[in-house]
């Protein structure tokens, strides 16, 4: 039984083409919409929009799947591990 991307954009199926909302970036990323909005603005590695619409944007699953790696072995690296 597929799991509904509404309910866990953590265990999504993570292809090329999958899209996640804004919504379902800020659960996985743990963090509120303004702050998504912050990081976006910034760049500094963060993966780019995907316009949907006049007013709607997503992410690809994959480019949010490598933000997180890239960012862990960041910290890793840092306290040398």
């Amino acid at each position: 039984m597929p799991i509904n991307s509404k309910q866990d954009p953590a265990h999504m199926s993570q292809d090329s083409t999958t899209i996640l909302t804004t919504d379902q970036v800020c659960q996985r990323l743990t963090i509120s919409a303004p702050t998504l909005r912050r990081y976006a603005k910034a760049g500094h590695g963060f993966p780019p929009k995907i316009p949907l619409g006049p007013r709607r944007v997503g992410y690809l699953a994959s480019d949010i799947e490598n933000y997180i790696a890239n960012r862990r072995k960041a910290a890793l690296a840092t306290v040398g591990g």
